[in-house]
């Protein structure tokens, strides 16, 4: 796959994700964590529009990223496959440390696929 198109389809991607998460926090927190108690509602909704602007910034980086020569792009993508990599080992910590009895699918699913476009592009 093109360094281009793999960049376009990881930024777009975080920059969905992270527009969603920064304009309904509240909604993406019902959606993911069951029986969450109303004391910690606003606080997870916080820290979700956090991880927003992290997944906003990300795939601003990929979005700006390109149009870099092939070279300097694989660079790119191994350091946001490398980083998504660390994003599923953080969430699958949760469930080992005990912090919740679920791990959290969908997002570690989205993170394998964009792992996958990030090392096959850059290595091709």
């Amino acid at each position: 796959m093109d360094t281009n198109l793999a960049l376009t389809i990881i930024g777009s991607v975080m920059t969905l994700l992270g527009i969603v998460f920064i304009s309904v926090p509240k909604a993406v927190n019902e959606k993911t964590i069951k029986d969450l108690p109303s004391d910690a509602v606003n606080i997870s909704a916080l820290f979700r529009a956090a991880n927003g602007g992290l997944g906003l910034a990300l795939g601003m980086v990929a979005i700006y990223c390109r149009n870099l020569p092939s070279e300097y792009a694989a660079t790119v993508l191994l350091s946001l496959g490398t980083g998504f990599i660390l994003v599923n080992a953080a969430l699958l910590s949760g469930k080992l440390r005990g912090f919740s009895d679920e791990l959290p699918l969908p997002p570690m699913v989205i993170f394998l696929i964009l792992t996958l476009i990030a090392y096959y592009s850059a290595l091709s």
